[in-house]
């Protein structure tokens, strides 16, 4: 962990040394610096699983991390933002989240060009500014849906006021080339075509929102795409098609929240089809309930996803060759590293705003996953786990 952050703190100043040359003594106050920070110590009460990357003993190289974003404001109307985030987590590659400019003509409108946040859900934003919510990690079966959270493109985003109604209007389009990262492997993952829009109506204490995102996927899998050939020259066409992880996916998301100073009501639903077989079709949502005695809140939160491959049923005849026998025997060994996922997780925490930029959280998350698991996402099982586990937490999450 500390020779992470040691990196991370390298990546921060690297920052600021580029763009300190452009300053002048008169024009300082055009740079604005904000960073957030967040330290998570995590335990699982199960010796026999793994449950986001925590396991038997007491760790905070997870989801612990350390991020600095520098604006420099040109004028009123033109800035370039910048982000650099360094992660304990092995999983996500630290460095520059954010690179954009943007553009507002007008109090109303904003465009942005550039390296920035994909904005799938309601707190695509603030990922990992755990300060800027409730939880101390987001509801987890909801949250690890998206494989990527940023694009390279396009974002305009329009807002105006209707009588006492907020309304907000946003599309992108753009395209993500990056690795991502599925059963602890990395895999070198393209999506070309990517757009999507959402809208968001807010009236008093209540917010709706609705977003629609699409993109055409291009996930370099060899092994996957070598033994496809294999069955084509067999004359297995069908089963070789599901091999292929290629093809359109869309993503749908719902949301509705309630929140006044006493209590909170919070709750996003989600769906994402694909076209490759590979690929799964996800439905998941989740729905949270708080309560507020400043400075201290306490809520309870159940998540739920479902996760499904349409496999396909193999087309290769059995006892005809030994040939044959051993294809057939290697794509039922394919059709099982894909299984169907179903979890469960509720979580229970509070949270204590110390002071108005660091807040203490404390949460324990009960995660139930049924049928066989995936060790895909979010739970591993390591040999013998009975679907059943505690993962306990406290936190600590810094605004700067």
């Amino acid at each position: 962990m500390t020779r992470r952050l040691s990196t991370l703190f390298h990546t921060c100043w690297l920052l600021l040394l580029c763009v300190a040359p452009t300053l002048h003594a008169e024009t300082e106050d055009k740079l604005q610096l904000s960073g957030f920070a967040r330290v998570i110590l995590g335990y699982l009460d199960d010796e026999n699983a793994e449950y986001v990357g925590y396991d038997n003993s007491i760790s905070a190289n997870q989801q612990s991390l350390l991020g600095l974003q520098a604006e420099y404001l040109f004028n009123d109307e033109l800035s370039v933002t910048g982000q650099v985030v360094g992660f304990t987590d092995d999983q996500r590659n630290s460095g520059l989240e954010w690179l954009y400019i943007s553009y507002s003509p007008s109090n109303a409108l904003q465009i942005k060009l550039g390296r920035q946040r994909i904005p799938f859900f309601n707190y695509s934003d603030s990922l990992d500014v755990g300060f800027a919510y409730p939880w101390l990690t987001l509801p987890q079966q909801f949250y690890d849906t998206a494989f990527f959270s940023t694009f390279d493109g396009v974002l305009a985003n329009y807002q105006f006021a209707l009588n006492d109604w907020q309304i907000n209007y946003e599309g992108y389009w753009g395209r993500f080339d990056d690795k991502i990262y599925l059963a602890s492997e990395e895999i070198n993952t393209q999506v070309i075509g990517l757009f999507g829009f959402n809208t968001s109506f807010a009236y008093k204490n209540l917010s709706l929102r609705a977003s629609y995102n699409q993109g055409d996927v291009n996930i370099e899998q060899e092994e996957a795409r070598l033994f496809s050939q294999q069955l084509r020259q067999f004359g297995f066409a069908n089963n070789a098609e599901w091999l292929d992880a290629n093809g359109l996916i869309q993503f749908y998301q719902l949301s509705a929240n309630y929140e006044n100073l006493d209590y909170f009501l919070r709750s996003e639903v989600s769906k994402m089809v694909s076209d490759g077989g590979l690929v799964a079709d996800i439905e998941s949502f989740y729905i949270s309930a708080g309560y507020n005695f400043y400075p201290y809140t306490f809520y309870i939160s159940y998540s739920q996803k479902d996760l499904h491959f349409d496999h396909r049923p193999s087309e290769i005849p059995l006892g005809v060759t030994p040939e044959l026998d051993f294809l057939a025997a290697t794509y039922a060994d394919v059709i099982g590293r894909f299984a169907d996922d179903k979890a469960t997780g509720i979580k229970i925490g509070s949270r204590w705003d110390w002071q108005p930029n660091i807040a203490f959280k404390a949460e324990m998350t009960f995660v139930e996953a049924q049928d066989e698991i995936s060790n895909d996402y979010a739970v591993k099982d390591l040999g013998g786990f009975d679907g059943h586990a505690m993962l306990y937490q406290l936190g600590v999450e810094w605004v700067f």
